[in-house]
């Protein structure tokens, strides 16, 4: 029986990187921009915008049942007036813009963020929290 398994402990450590591969799974987490410079979310409908690199990218939750929806614009750099920030972007009927006050949010599930954000949308308008989070109050 010992002879047994002596010889079972080699193999298994050669199959022990090949199972520990097999547990992995291959999703990563969502990462429109490296370098992020500012991040919002919202909801009803669920939606984030993430400020970073060289460009602003907007992602809609789908309604009824609808794709999740991504759109990007260049970044341009936020003017403040009043302790407001404003990014805006794009041209036509292409626009985004997106406005950051300061002052305690409190978003989906008890999260507690530094900023109010409106983001306007030709024709639409979505509201939220954004900046650093203060407190994560989820149970």
């Amino acid at each position: 029986m010992r002879g047994r398994t002596a010889l079972l402990a080699p193999a298994l450590i050669l199959a022990l990187p090949v199972l520990i591969a097999g547990c992995r799974t291959g999703t990563t987490a969502y990462a429109p921009v490296e370098n992020v410079r500012y991040a919002a979310i919202g909801q009803d409908p669920f939606w984030m915008v993430t400020i970073g690199d060289d460009r602003i990218v907007l992602r809609l939750g789908g309604e009824a049942g609808e794709g999740v929806n991504e759109a990007v614009w260049p970044r341009t750099l936020p003017r403040t007036v009043d302790g407001v920030r404003t990014w805006e972007s794009g041209e036509g009927t292409r626009v985004i813009a997106i406005e950051s006050r300061p002052g305690p949010c409190t978003g989906a599930r008890g999260r507690r963020y530094q900023d109010n954000v409106r983001v306007r949308l030709s024709g639409r308008e979505l509201t939220g929290c954004g900046g650093r989070l203060l407190a994560d109050y989820r149970e």
